[in-house]
């Protein structure tokens, strides 16, 4: 059995969805011993996100690799670009990171055991709302499919509850470092509050910058791009305070501790990243339903619906509705003192 994986080794993403490609290999440790079956997987490296690099992996992993099925994308724009290629091959992804909306309707080959942003985007600006901020500016990496597709869901949300947008910036891609110009035109437009949709470096980098000219301003992050550890150490303190949206943390589990305990024994430290809960049962989904198959790609698709109804998800619930989502809880974060805590309103 062959898993292929697109992950993202190189430059602004590679500790942020490291946990995407390691869940995998974890996974296949424990299905080793469970199966008693060879599994190879195959991991390729996205280039942060490139979705010509991923279409390329793509057309490898289908005709020369012949893959079982495929764990990824990363980013909801390589996940996307990746999409039409399973489509028209039968071959079923199965995304633990992706979360852009448009995924729902990306075609009957692809799943993810990641949120969807529709939920995401409304908690961040309700967040806001209750703190009693009126006045959002937001700054998207367009980019990015779903921090395009988050911005605007955050957007409406808020102006329908009464909010108002006064100001929208956007950086075209995510290596841009200055961020001077934006936020002159950000202070002109006076928020009490910003919604950053960003990388984890461009997060650090805009704190920094923000602070050196003097604008302090609550930021919000609704998700989890701002729980890498390079967000803190590009910015130091200037973005204690910073909010963000998570998923809901994993349930507290034998499994998921026991899980934890593989992670620090194979990487030699904790396993405090987003995404390898998910990666995981996104693999073991994939395996069990390559197995319950009679190997047709069309099977295989369909078993995926029925295994992921009995399958006890370390990450929560994973049963995939019509679309290939799954349904979970949200966590608001936020910085203090350095580390990535739960936050509490009043605090």
């Amino acid at each position: 059995m062959k898993i292929g994986v697109l992950a993202d080794l190189s430059e602004d993403y590679a500790n942020f969805l490291k946990g995407n490609h390691q869940g995998v290999e974890l996974a296949v440790e424990d299905l080793k011993k469970e199966t008693n079956r060879e599994i190879q997987i195959i991991i390729e490296d996205q280039k942060s996100c490139d979705k010509k690099e991923t279409v390329t992996i793509m057309q490898k992993f289908v005709s020369i690799d012949e893959v079982d099925f495929i764990v990824g994308g990363t980013c909801s724009s390589t996940t996307l670009a990746a999409a039409p290629i399973a489509n028209q091959n039968k071959t079923v992804m199965i995304s633990a990171v992706s979360s852009a909306p448009s995924i729902s309707e990306a075609g009957e080959y692809v799943f993810r055991t990641s949120i969807s942003d529709v939920l995401r985007s409304e908690v961040g600006a309700k967040l806001a709302f209750d703190l009693g901020k009126r006045r959002m500016a937001v700054f998207t990496d367009i980019s990015n499919d779903a921090f395009v597709e988050l911005a605007k869901g955050a957007k409406e949300y808020f102006a329908g509850v009464g909010g108002e947008i006064v100001a929208e910036e956007e950086v075209l891609t995510n290596s841009e470092t200055d961020f001077q110009t934006v936020l002159s035109k950000i202070r002109e437009a006076n928020p009490d509050f910003l919604m950053l949709l960003l990388g984890p470096t461009q997060i650090g980098l805009f704190a920094k910058q923000a602070r050196e000219m003097d604008l302090n301003i609550q930021l919000i992050v609704p998700l989890e791009t701002a729980e890498d550890k390079q967000v803190i150490e590009i910015a130091g303190d200037t973005v204690e305070g910073l909010l963000y949206i998570m998923p809901g943390n994993p349930p507290e589990t034998p499994r998921y501790q026991e899980l934890k305990n593989k992670y620090k024994e194979k990487y030699t430290e904790e396993a405090d990243l987003p995404y390898l809960t998910e990666a995981y049962d996104a693999a073991m989904l994939g395996v069990k339903a390559v197995l319950a198959s009679d190997g047709s790609r069309e099977d295989i698709c369909d078993k995926l619906f029925e295994v992921s109804k009995t399958y006890e998800g370390i990450s929560g619930n994973i049963e995939f509705d019509e679309n290939g989502d799954v349904v979970k809880e949200t966590l608001i974060k936020t910085i203090q003192n350095g580390e990535f805590v739960v936050y509490t309103p009043n605090e």
